[in-house]
C-alpha cells in the first residue's frame, strides 16, 4: 500500500468513526448515578422493616387482621393447640412462619414438637431484650456504609456499592440504631459534567458529522491519487 493510499485508509476511518458519534457520544443524553444518604438513630423499640436474619410479626388486640394472627392472640393466653398426625410425616423446621410475634405488647418465641401422633403446637414467653439481641447483627455483619453511619451518625453511598437500598438493624456498644436511607439524589456522571444542554449535544453532534463527510470525502481524494 502506498502512501496516498494508506493516507486514505487513515482519514476513511477517522470518518467513519466521526459519522458513528452519535453512538457514543451521548445517545441518550448523559449518564446518571444515584448516591444515598443513609442515617443512624439510635432506638428503644423493635422496628419492623430493617432488614434481619429472623422473620418477626406483630400480633395487634384485633385477632382478625389475619388468620394466623387469630390463631396466634389464643395462644398467647396460655392455650396449646394438639393436632393428630402421622409419626411418620413429622414435623418441618419451618412449620412457623415467622421465628418471634408480639402480642399486646408481649414477645414468644413459636414451637411446634411431635411426640407420637401428636403435634403441640405453643408460645413461649421471651423478653424484648431477647428478641433485639436476636434481631439485631453487630456492626461488622453489615456493610462499610452502615458501619459508617453508625459510627457517625450518617454516611453516603452510591447505587454501584450497594445490593439494595434497605434499612438495618444494628446493635453496637449496648446500644440498637435503625439505619436507612433517609435521601437519595440523581446524579449526572457522564464525562464528569453536569449535564449539558441538548443543544450543545446537537452541536457536538453536528459538527463531528460534518467533519466525517470531509473525511470520508478527503479519503476517496487520496486513494484517487495512489492509484
Amino acid at each position: 500500500m502506498n502512501r496516498q493510499n494508506r493516507r486514505g485508509f487513515v482519514f476513511l476511518l477517522l470518518g467513519v468513526a466521526l459519522l458513528a458519534n452519535p453512538l457514543y457520544l451521548y445517545p441518550d443524553g448523559v449518564s446518571y448515578e444515584t448516591t444515598y444518604t443513609y442515617e443512624a438513630s439510635a432506638v428503644d423499640h423493635l422496628p419492623h422493616t430493617t432488614h434481619t436474619d429472623y422473620h418477626f410479626k406483630s400480633c395487634g388486640w384485633n385477632p382478625l387482621q389475619s388468620a394466623e394472627c387469630a390463631v396466634v392472640n389464643d395462644m398467647a393466653r396460655g392455650d396449646s393447640v394438639e393436632l393428630r398426625l402421622d409419626p411418620d410425616r413429622g414435623v418441618d423446621a419451618e412449620f412457623w412462619s415467622f421465628d418471634y410475634v408480639r402480642v399486646d405488647g408481649r414477645y414468644f418465641e413459636p414451637n411446634a414438637t411431635l411426640d407420637g401422633r401428636e403435634l403441640t403446637l405453643s408460645l413461649d414467653r421471651v423478653s424484648a431484650e431477647t428478641v433485639k439481641r436476636n434481631l439485631s447483627r453487630g456492626l461488622d455483619e453489615v456493610p462499610h456504609h452502615v458501619q459508617k453511619a453508625v459510627r457517625n451518625g450518617s454516611s453516603t453511598v452510591t447505587e454501584g456499592d450497594v445490593y439494595e437500598a434497605r434499612s438495618h438493624y444494628v446493635a453496637y456498644e449496648g446500644q440498637y440504631y435503625v439505619v436507612r436511607p433517609a435521601t437519595s439524589e440523581r446524579v449526572p456522571t457522564g464525562w464528569g459534567w453536569k449535564a449539558p444542554p441538548d443543544i450543545a449535544i446537537d452541536a457536538m453532534r453536528l459538527a463531528a458529522w460534518i467533519g466525517g463527510v470531509a473525511l470520508v470525502w478527503r479519503a476517496g481524494e487520496w486513494t484517487e491519487r495512489g492509484r
